[in-house]
């Protein structure tokens, strides 16, 4: 395995932890793309995002079953998420294509990230069940992961934090927003693989894709179980902390010519 092959495995175990960890994949894929200095390609990046939402439908094929037989409840309001996700995501399509180049760009939002997880963390008391949602909770939260396609500002952080801003249960929180990621993500997928096709090319080879594939799968899922233990029992305030130094040195290395 060449050195180029190594570095496509470590993006992908990189997207598949940050994927699922309120410090945004996105982010941190513009960052060790540019350390590592290898440009952009749209069909890794396609391959990563596919392996992690296949992690999501791994680790809560359970509650996906049960979408379709006794929780209709909550598959209406994932679907009304989705719904306003796509909104942004299409109206404002364009805007967030072009901060991909912007690494001063990542760490403004790195920073944003982890004031709104402060701010859920700070106003959400955390009380109310799936029974009191509503569907206004879901256009909130589908807006807040609209957004989210900024890099750097983490999906996770901001759909859980909008979550909990909206007092919901934290294990409902995390459970909701991971949900609602499938078609997101499947969805940006398809758009991506949509421009594969007309490029007609890979650009790095098949291995590089096989195995950023299986390390964003199984990074992904050991990062959805740990977060999934984590937020039950402990603020997920360190996670704004790491923002906010990564978004700051980020800020201070691109601000000195350095990145």
């Amino acid at each position: 395995m060449g050195i180029e092959t190594l570095k496509y495995v470590f993006l992908g175990i990189v997207q598949g932890l940050t994927e699922f960890l309120p410090v945004s994949s996105s982010g941190h894929l513009v960052i060790f793309q540019t350390f590592l200095g290898i440009g952009e390609n749209i069909a890794f990046d396609t391959v990563v995002h596919l392996a992690t939402a296949l992690a999501v439908v791994i680790y809560f094929w359970r509650d996906i079953f049960e979408l379709f037989t006794v929780n209709r409840k909550m598959l209406w309001l994932l679907i009304v998420g989705t719904f306003f996700t796509g909104i942004i995501g299409i109206s404002f399509k364009d805007f967030f294509e072009s901060l991909f180049n912007s690494v001063r760009a990542v760490g403004g939002f790195l920073v944003l990230t982890g004031i709104v997880i402060l701010l859920g963390e700070w106003i959400g008391k955390g009380k109310r069940t799936l029974k009191e949602m509503n569907v206004w909770d879901a256009v909130l939260i589908g807006l807040a992961q609209g957004a989210a396609i900024a890099p750097g500002l983490s999906r996770s952080g901001t759909t859980i934090s909008a979550s909990l801003a909206r007092n919901l249960d934290r294990g409902l929180a995390a459970r909701f927003s991971f949900l609602l990621a499938i078609p997101a993500i499947l969805g940006a997928g398809l758009l991506q693989s949509k421009a594969i096709i007309k490029a007609g090319t890979l650009g790095i080879g098949i291995w590089p894709l096989v195995l950023g594939f299986t390390a964003a799968l199984i990074s992904g899922w050991l990062a959805i179980k740990l977060f999934m233990e984590m937020i039950q029992r402990a603020s997920i305030r360190v996670f704004a902390y790491y923002c906010f130094a990564i978004g700051a040195v980020v800020l201070l290395l691109s601000f000195g010519g350095i990145l």
